[in-house]
């Protein structure tokens, strides 16, 4: 009976969280990590979010790869293998709360800079190394808080893109990600039976929300995507603050 209710529970988080992801190309595991926590433990849900955030990257990708620019997210994905291998190295030996709080921070300091218009002219130049740095940021974010979104909106923000680029590029960059964490996560001996179980009603859910999300999302214009982004990185920033108390 405990089991059943825990997989109503990851099913209902998943369902909005794959309907945020499906419409904007973020937010699955923002939405959905909250509940879980409810029925798992801190450390339990950064893993269940990988084994469903996987599945929801692939869906996603395959769902709008024709708008991924592949000279966008080379640089990216070379730098997700050293990131996954640091995230699970550090997730192994620091407190999880303690790289929520840090990550935390930094997104709200964006936040706020945007709020105040500080960095609102910033473009990223096109760069290969920078592009590789994101990427092992991103694949350290994603091993060990399971929130790659985070990192990866602000870069999107900062090379403005536009939506349906955006959209396609973050897309297939996360089929990187998921994939190479939930890879580095099972040779590290992280997961047990109990976990797939959760995922498997977590993925179904988020099938039905992605499905749903991706219909309403090809009629965002550029201004809306972007204040949904920032509202998605403010409420991460909140999330993982309040994780880590």
């Amino acid at each position: 009976m405990e089991l059943i209710w825990a997989c109503c529970v990851v099913a209902l988080g998943w369902f909005w969280g794959g309907l945020v992801s499906g419409i904007c190309g973020v937010g699955a595991v923002m939405v959905a990590m909250p509940l879980a926590t409810f029925v798992v433990t801190s450390s339990e849900s950064i893993l269940l979010s990988s084994l469903v955030g996987m599945y929801s990257s692939i869906h996603m990708g395959v769902a709008y790869r024709h708008s991924c620019v592949w000279s966008d997210i080379r640089p990216l994905v070379a730098g997700v293998v050293p990131g996954c291998v640091l995230g699970v190295l550090v997730l192994k030996i620091a407190p999880a709360q303690l790289l929520q709080i840090m990550i935390s921070a930094v997104l709200a300091c964006f936040v706020l800079m945007q709020a105040f218009r500080r960095v609102t002219a910033w473009t990223l130049p096109e760069s290969s190394f920078l592009g590789m740095v994101v990427g092992v940021i991103c694949g350290f974010v994603s091993s060990s808080v399971t929130m790659v979104g985070a990192p990866l909106g602000i870069y999107v923000l900062l090379r403005r893109w536009d939506p349906d680029r955006a959209r396609g590029n973050m897309s297939v960059f996360y089929i990187f990600t998921g994939v190479g964490a939930v890879v580095v996560q099972a040779f590290a001996g992280l997961y047990h039976l109990r976990l797939f179980s959760l995922a498997l009603a977590g993925i179904a859910a988020c099938a039905v929300g992605q499905s749903i999300g991706i219909r309403l999302g090809r009629h965002l214009d550029q201004r809306l995507f972007r204040k949904i982004l920032i509202l998605f990185l403010g409420a991460s920033a909140l999330v993982l603050f309040v994780r880590a108390l």
